[in-house]
């Protein structure tokens, strides 16, 4: 009788080849994308294969490379060709292929209207299985043609590849170990591009999944190669994250001299408000100083020449003279009265004068504690002189307590 003489492939299915080899995720997809473009050629050659599945795909070594191979087209389908009569009887109503992996297409009571997408099916299946060793809608314990029902009309609710691992349970740990990995990173590698890849070639509508096998490999190479994978939506953050992953060393150098710069301008920046605080400060004190000179002059000076002929000007006289016209020439400007009337009693307390240097000191502190911070150090100076003063007078509680004000605010500063 006629017979065909067949390669023997001496092999181990794909998904055995994988767990006994303990290989990556990442070497499973760099494998899975042979098995595509396999598929893909025997597309392109108008065969549809109809029972990919694990058994189907074996996976022999060639210098020590893993090789896969596509076996058993026993049920395969000639795209140009009609069925024949003889067929066609034979198979109505009888739906060809393996209930785990089958497409919805293929499950129907006819299995005629049966494209290359029923391939990417049963590849998706197999890419789940690969990923996290379990089927995505196990047939086990239904009768199977409610199994069959189900797959045709879509109702299949197959749960995303992380979300079936996390099902998993205590199994999880033996599932990861043989991807030389552990449960919660596989969990993150599973979780996001690889779940949109396998969820769109099981999509049970047709024209949701990918067109062609090399397709499918294409998107699985974009993971690979950390690039937005066409089965995911195309957000302006998402691709911006796969941007900075892809280059992540010159993201990492550029964001370094970025932040250099940043932290220049801002330290130059800085550096140019403290000059100009600085500088402000400075004219400020000049400032006071022309007029605190200017102040002094005038109190030397007597209104009328004829009257100050030959008298003798005392101390208490001038700080007399210079409490009275503080309280008044220099109304408008509160730092410098303060400042003057600050002199003054602090004069006044080196004359043994306690009452006049209370009034002054108190005013200068009123006024400070009025215009300026609470914790100016200006304030501070005028609570030491004003116990200072009190303390010289006996008053020793009062003085501790202006004086003890004085320390808060000089530990704040610190």
């Amino acid at each position: 009788e006629p017979y065909f003489a067949m390669e023997l492939v001496k092999g181990m299915p794909i998904t055995d080849y994988a767990d006994s080899r303990r290989l990556s995720t990442n070497e499973r997809l760099h494998l899975f994308i042979d098995v595509c473009e396999a598929v893909q050629h025997a597309h392109q050659k108008g065969v549809i294969h109809r029972d990919l599945k694990p058994s189907n795909v074996l996976v022999t070594e060639a210098d020590g490379k893993a090789v896969p191979k596509i076996i058993d087209f026993g049920i395969a389908k000639a795209l140009g060709a009609r069925l024949s009569d003889e067929s066609f009887v034979t198979h109505a109503g009888q739906p060809l292929g393996t209930a785990a992996y089958m497409s919805p297409e293929q499950a129907e009571s006819s299995g005629i209207d049966v494209d290359t997408r029923t391939d990417i099916y049963s590849l998706g299946v197999l890419l789940y299985m690969l990923l996290v060793g379990s089927l995505p809608v196990d047939p086990t314990g239904l009768p199977i043609h409610a199994f069959m029902y189900r797959l045709a009309s879509g109702d299949t609710q197959t749960p995303r590849p992380s979300a079936r691992f996390v099902e998993l349970g205590d199994y999880r740990q033996g599932i990861a170990a043989a991807r030389r990995t552990d449960p919660e990173h596989l969990e993150r590698t599973l979780n996001g591009d690889l779940d949109w890849i396998a969820m769109k070639s099981l999509a049970p509508e047709r024209a949701r999944s990918y067109e062609t096998a090399i397709g499918l490999a294409a998107d699985v190479r974009r993971y690979l190669a950390h690039e937005p994978v066409s089965a995911r939506p195309p957000t302006t953050t998402y691709r911006l994250r796969k941007f900075v992953r892809r280059h992540r060393a010159a993201v990492a150098a550029t964001s370094v001299v970025s932040l250099a710069l940043i932290a220049s301008a801002v330290l130059a920046a800085a550096g140019m408000v403290r000059a100009t605080r600085a500088e402000r400060r400075a004219a400020e004190e000049a400032a006071a100083a022309r007029e605190v000179s200017q102040f002094l002059v005038g109190l030397f000076k007597v209104s009328d020449p004829s009257e100050a002929r030959g008298n003798v000007v005392t101390a208490r006289e001038l700080l007399d003279r210079g409490a009275e016209r503080s309280a008044i020439d220099l109304s408008r400007q509160p730092d410098l009265q303060s400042r003057m009337t600050q002199t003054i009693g602090t004069a006044y307390a080196s004359l043994g004068l306690y009452q006049e240097a209370r009034t002054q000191l108190e005013r200068a502190l009123a006024t400070r504690r009025r215009t300026l911070d609470p914790n100016d150090p200006a304030i501070a100076e005028t609570e030491i002189s004003l116990g200072d003063a009190m303390a010289d007078h006996g008053e020793i509680e009062e003085a501790e307590r202006h004086l003890q004000a004085a320390l808060a605010i000089d530990q704040k500063a610190l």
